[in-house]
């Protein structure tokens, strides 16, 4: 078998050459490409030695010979090409597995009436023909192929499908597919989340160093961006309204007068064209259907700015789209405008007029819609040019976002005021830079790994969130005031200033996800209080343990730990807490289909079923303490302890008739001092004592006022302990905050 000879070798600086590397035998890299191609391609074997392939034997030496290359030198890519042979180039003893019609042939984009066979090359260069149905794509490192190592862990593949595969792909699922989509489908869905994985993985690394330290040394929101701007720029190609190119063809005879003038750097002249066919009918009827196909497929572009859409009512599904079609119209129009001032057109226009043929002339300009359609396109670009989307679709972080949506507004309220972009077109941009805020914050949002996050980190991030969707509503209701000031100015057709946000189902789930987060959270440390000051929550940082003895931390929360167990029966509520909220794990929180929907209240519903079981066991505790208070002050501390749960339904309910008796306690008190007020100060005990004791009159007033209104604040204290923190919110709460007032 043949061996492939190593790459010269600089000798060593005592003279002496290094020792040669190890190469591993081009036969063997020959075979693994085949079997590549087998699983990539579908071609056997045999389908590759057929003649014009790569391992017919004709071209076996070329193949082996670019493995060669491949496997020893610096070269880290080859590619293997497939394309359609038609049928009458076929070679005869094509293989029925190549030449298999109907359904093989049409998933390969040739005709299904015909049996189509395909050729296999081997190149260094990639191409592209309507005839290439995939390329595939040989990646390796650098260095030389180690014999020593398996080829499968050296040479990486790539499969990127071809026009004829693409076309055949449309034809059958009715959607035209393109390159670009292609592209963006691998960056988004390969090169982006293996970026991100792999600098995650660097940060954890790194976890002991600043975020922003390793960062700004790594390169890392640099390359992110970029990647980003890579994948937005993807997404406008396939995005973009096509506007036709426009070539305006010349009669024969125009065309030869051009060439000869073009020839001797001459101006082209009428004086050039013979004076028969000056006067020539038939010519000069086909000079005028050029130029009325000249209007008719300019027409056809400047039509496209009155409603560019493809239908009546149907609007640009995205924000870019518009603002990148107005933008490549504006250079379709000067494209066309350079081309009637062209010498060809120029010409044939002169001939008609010669031959008065005034009503092709003087009304071409006018016909065509030219001249205005580029005033209405320049002056719609005062907005569109420099439209700060790209800062929010290519944003990197949330705070980005942010600082996005209050340059888009800026921009768009300023170039409203000046330029007569219709309003009535303002408002589906508006919704359309909506949903392009949506799919940024789902892009950017880790809705499965929420759940994870400390909650310092998760309350942070709500509150950026938070910071985003005040931001739009506050931008929002500028934009609103703009178009109502804009449309009285225009003497406009009133229309109402309404914007459909697209990203409203996502901002209801942050905010409920944000609700359920903190009532996990005040749920878990009502636990740890109400089990005392030694238990843990699972996740939560322990900042007690630094000060005392590990050994008696630990065998103090088993104490704790095993009164908890006796307290509340056969329930480990912090357990049982941190079970419930691991029913959440792989829960993209964020996700508002259907399908998403569905998972979230499953979760939802399991978390809920376990964490009753807490609430009942810490109702049944509740309830008992209370049953068995002695007096109005022990109620009230069982009530303090407790109050944080009050916001949980279930519980408050269950303690709702101890809640009425201590409220009538703290009443007839407050009522007490009242009536201790209204006796002045001359007519009670402490007066009397006062005079005991030499006070003065007027101190021991003071002193009298101070002590009841001390007692009152300790009544309020007691409401807060009955009613919860939001106790002056409370129907009671702020009953008895009007009757605690002392009167002057």
């Amino acid at each position: 078998m043949e061996v492939s000879s190593s790459p010269a070798q600089t000798p060593a600086a005592n003279g002496v050459a290094p020792p040669a590397l190890p190469t591993v035998e081009p036969e063997r890299v020959v075979d693994h490409l085949a079997a590549v191609c087998q699983i990539a391609l579908g071609a056997s074997r045999h389908d590759l030695e057929q003649p014009g392939n790569l391992l017919h034997k004709s071209r076996h030496a070329e193949t082996v010979s670019r493995c060669t290359r491949f496997a020893g030198d610096a070269q880290n890519v080859l590619y293997i090409q497939k394309d359609v042979v038609p049928s009458s180039s076929a070679p005869s003893s094509s293989a029925p597995s190549s030449s298999a019609p109907s359904s093989s042939a049409v998933e390969n984009g040739a005709d299904a009436t015909a049996p189509a066979s395909f050729s296999y090359t081997l190149t260094t260069e990639i191409s592209s023909s309507p005839s290439t149905v995939a390329s595939l794509v040989l990646l390796k490192t650098p260095q030389p192929i180690d014999p020593a190592r398996p080829l499968t862990s050296q040479i990486f593949i790539t499969n990127l499908p071809g026009p004829a595969s693409l076309n055949a792909a449309a034809g059958e699922q009715g959607a035209s597919l393109s390159p670009w989509e292609v592209l963006h489908s691998q960056v988004h869905h390969a090169l982006v989340p293996y970026f991100d994985a792999n600098t995650r993985g660097q940060q954890l690394v790194n976890g002991a160093r600043g975020r922003a330290d390793v960062d700004a040394k790594t390169g890392i929101p640099v390359t992110k961006k970029r990647l980003n701007d890579l994948e937005l720029s993807l997404l406008h190609l396939q995005q973009n309204v096509d506007i036709p190119d426009i070539s305006l063809a010349f009669h024969s005879i125009v065309q030869s007068v051009l060439d000869d003038a073009d020839a001797r750097h001459a101006k082209p002249s009428i004086d050039a064209i013979p004076a028969n066919l000056l006067q020539d009918s038939s010519f000069l009827n086909r000079l005028q259907a050029n130029v009325n196909a000249w209007i008719k497929s300019i027409q056809g572009i400047t039509k496209m700015t009155k409603d560019p859409s493809s239908g009546a009512s149907q609007e640009f599904s995205t924000a870019s789209q518009e603002v990148n079609f107005w933008l490549s119209m504006e250079s379709a129009l000067e494209g066309i405008e350079g081309q009637l001032r062209s010498d060809g057109v120029l010409l044939t226009l002169d001939i008609l007029k010669h031959a008065k043929r005034f009503q092709a002339t003087v009304s071409f300009t006018a016909d065509t819609g030219l001249k205005e359609a580029m005033d209405k396109v320049q002056k719609y670009n005062q907005l569109m040019r420099d439209f700060p989307l790209d800062e929010l679709l290519s944003a990197t972080s949330l705070p980005r976002v942010q600082e996005a949506v209050a340059q888009i507004f800026a921009h768009l309220n300023k170039k409203l005021r000046i330029c007569p972009y219709p309003i009535r077109r303002a408002l589906p941009l508006v919704e359309a830079i909506s949903a392009d805020l949506d799919d940024v914050l789902h892009r950017l949002l880790p809705g499965t790994e929420l759940v994870n996050l400390d909650y310092p980190q998760f309350q942070a991030l709500m509150r950026t969130c938070d910071g985003i969707f005040r931001a739009w509503e506050d931008n929002v209701k500028e934009f609103t005031n703009v178009a109502r000031e804009v449309t009285r100015r225009r003497n406009e057709k009133f229309i109402p200033i309404k914007i459909n946000r697209k990203h409203s189902e996502l901002e209801s789930r942050i905010k409920y996800v944000g609700t359920f987060r903190d009532n996990h959270e005040q749920l878990q440390r009502t636990i740890v209080n109400v089990l005392g000051p030694r238990a843990t929550i699972p996740g939560a940082p322990d900042n007690t343990a630094a000060t005392t003895n590990a050994a008696s931390n630990g065998a103090a929360a088993a104490a704790a730990a095993a009164a908890v167990m006796e307290e509340m029966g056969d329930v480990d509520a912090v357990e049982e807490v941190k079970q419930a909220w691991e029913a959440l794990q792989n829960v993209d929180l964020l996700d508002v289909t259907d399908q998403g929907k569905e998972r979230w209240v499953r979760a939802e519903n399991l978390y809920n079923e376990r964490t009753t079981r807490v609430e009942n066991s810490i109702i049944a505790r509740l309830r008992d303490r209370l049953a068995t208070a002695k007096t109005a002050n022990e109620m009230f501390r069982v009530f303090s302890k407790f109050n944080a749960l009050f916001v949980r339904p279930k519980i408050r309910g269950a303690i709702q008739e101890y809640q009425n008796q201590l409220m009538d306690h703290v009443k007839q008190a407050i009522n007490g001092l009242h009536e201790r007020f209204k006796q002045q100060y001359g007519h009670s005990e402490a007066h009397a004592m006062a005079q005991l004791r030499d006070l003065p009159p007027v101190s021991g007033a003071i002193i009298w006022a101070r002590q009841i209104e001390f007692q009152l604040d300790g009544y309020m204290r007691k409401v807060e302990a009955v009613l919860g923190p939001d106790w002056h919110l409370h129907a009671e709460g702020h009953k008895l905050q009007e009757e605690s007032d002392l009167p002057g």
